[in-house]
């Protein structure tokens, strides 16, 4: 072989290695970005062309787990991992955690750090961070595993998901801070405002000076007017974010979500209660109400007798699950030796709670009254809450005066009403796409589109039906 053929091999190959870097790089910031549609063809592609290069199989099951392909990302990590990419250890007992594995998890963990000491190459630092307290705080965890019935589920967008906690009037009602304040007070994005059932009170989250979200409340005033919010305490956020609150008709005993150093990740439901001016450290409720992923807002109607929660541990792109339940006075456990516990705790299936039997039509109907879901009792909760210069927050149609704005009115309602049904559409949509089926993909940017402007004709409309009705 010749000097020039030798140097000709060498500066191709290293062109073809350039450009594959430059390639891995790039779909590395897409998943980053979350253009996971994108980076997944990409990645598959960059895989199959080099089968040896377990990076690529790490990069690829990190965007299909954020995608929701559990199952595939547990592949590629499993390719990576033969193929010595030690990282891909510490994703498996991550994945294995989030199942409630925590005896693959600690396995994983222990390979993943003997991986970091092993031989003289330098793998990098130790990024494994709090993953050994979140296993221990899981496997306490599966040793009190409530029975709890649940008697429903929902799924539902996630940004006013709390529409369809059908609260009795004298439990409270939770609010958007722009329905509660008409932008007098401050609040963090997102949160919900809680007010009490005998209105002397509304409790919601704040950004405090370290960029936390802190629980705040505030008494009435005269006028409809709402004092200065005074802190609950940033006791309450345990080094994180203090979200989502409802506090109980005993005036007591408050729930809040919180993704601080006791979480088992994302936000989780705790519970405390008042002592004096102040409230006490707050408890982890567990499981099944938490998870790896998202869990708030759970609330309990002593009037109905039935509780609300919700999470987004099931996954679905713009929604999340709100689940239905029985509370009882006390706390009774599922035995530690019990079969399927685990499966108890990620509520695999929600009517394996049920008692033989037992009817819960009656419960499910009275969950739902009151609720965005029942049409046929819209007065127990406001159709919208829209504030209105010198008339306040008019909750219904029958609240406005002008004929003009109240037709504006029913158009807003009508186009959410539409809204809602085209993020349905798109979330199934975006389902069969994560499940293999790319050829929706066209029809997934469509109806991105389509929300989008939706969601600012509906701004829109809303400004119109304040212009006519003052």
């Amino acid at each position: 072989m010749t000097r020039r053929l030798i140097i000709l091999i060498t500066v191709i190959t290293s062109w073809f290695t350039i450009t594959a870097q430059s390639t891995l790089e790039e779909a590395k910031q897409l998943v980053e970005s979350g253009d996971l549609e994108t980076a997944i063809p990409m990645l598959e592609e960059l895989a199959a062309a080099s089968p040896k290069k377990g990076d690529i199989n790490l990069l690829l099951g990190t965007a299909l787990y954020y995608a929701g392909d559990h199952t595939g990302a547990k592949q590629q990590w499993e390719a990576a991992l033969s193929k010595k990419v030690n990282a891909a250890n510490l994703k498996l007992a991550e994945l294995a955690l989030m199942q409630y594995r925590t005896d693959d998890a600690e396995e994983f963990v222990e390979t993943y750090r003997n991986g970091l000491k092993r031989g003289r190459k330098v793998l990098g630092p130790d990024e494994s961070g709090d993953i050994d307290d979140r296993i221990s705080r899981v496997s306490a965890m599966l040793d009190r595993v409530e029975k709890l019935v649940i008697i429903d589920s929902i799924n539902v967008d996630s940004e006013i998901f709390f529409r369809q906690y059908g609260l009795a009037k004298s439990t409270g009602r939770f609010m958007l801070p722009s329905e509660a304040f008409n932008g007098t007070h401050q609040a963090a994005e997102p949160t919900v405002v809680f007010e009490t059932g005998d209105g002397r009170e509304r409790i919601w989250a704040v950004q405090n000076a370290d960029n936390n979200f802190e629980l705040v409340s505030a008494g009435p005033l005269s006028g409809g007017k709402w004092d200065e919010p005074s802190t609950l305490g940033s006791h309450l956020n345990e080094g994180g974010d203090a979200n989502y609150p409802f506090l109980m008709s005993d005036g007591m005993t408050l729930y809040f979500a919180n993704d601080g150093e006791n979480s088992i990740g994302g936000l989780d439901i705790f519970i405390t209660r008042r002592d004096g001016d102040g409230f006490l450290q707050p408890t982890n409720i567990g499981l099944p109400y938490n998870s790896p992923y998202n869990d708030y807002l759970l609330a309990i109607d002593e009037e109905k007798g039935i509780g609300w929660w919700a999470t987004d541990r099931n996954r679905i792109p713009d929604m999340v699950t709100v689940y239905v339940f029985i509370p009882s006075d006390m706390r009774v456990n599922y035995p530690v030796d019990s079969e399927n516990l685990a499966e108890r705790a990620l509520i695999t299936s929600y009517r394996d709670t049920w008692e033989d039997g037992k009817d819960y039509s009656g419960l499910i109907a009275l969950a739902r009254k009151g609720s965005a879901s029942d049409n046929g009792d819209l007065q127990a909760t406001p159709q919208f809450a829209l504030s209105v210069p010198g008339r306040g927050t008019l909750t219904s149609l029958q609240d406005f005066r002008n004929t003009r704005a109240r037709g504006l009115a029913k158009q807003w309602l009508d186009l959410r009403s539409q809204l809602d049904r085209k993020k349905t559409e798109l979330a199934a949509l975006r389902e069969r796409y994560r499940k293999g089926d790319q050829s929706v993909s066209g029809k997934i940017l469509d109806g991105e589109t389509v929300v989008a402007a939706m969601r600012n004709q509906l701004n829109i409309i809303a400004s119109q039906v304040a212009e006519a009705e003052k």
